[in-house]
């Protein structure tokens, strides 16, 4: 059970239906942590473009990524 309650009821704020309608066409779903974020929308920005930032360097590929991904998962005890 998350501690954070998720913003699941009708999106107001542009900046959060803009990003869970990009999300839901991309993917399929809206992310957990998009729901988190989804409670401070200027944080959610933020966050959303420093995560653009990072895949558009280049400086990480895919394989270390993905990595990253799997170890950050193992310390939060979730399953990848």
């Amino acid at each position: 059970m998350a501690r954070i309650p998720e913003v699941t009821e009708k999106i107001i704020d542009p900046i959060v239906k803009e990003v869970f309608d990009s999300q839901l066409k991309t993917h399929g779903f809206v992310f957990n942590t998009a729901k988190i974020y989804a409670h401070r929308p200027t944080i959610m920005r933020g966050h959303n473009l420093l995560s653009q930032g990072v895949d558009e360097s280049g400086l990480l590929n895919d394989e270390l990524k993905a990595l990253v991904c799997i170890q950050v998962a193992s310390i939060n005890g979730c399953p990848f």
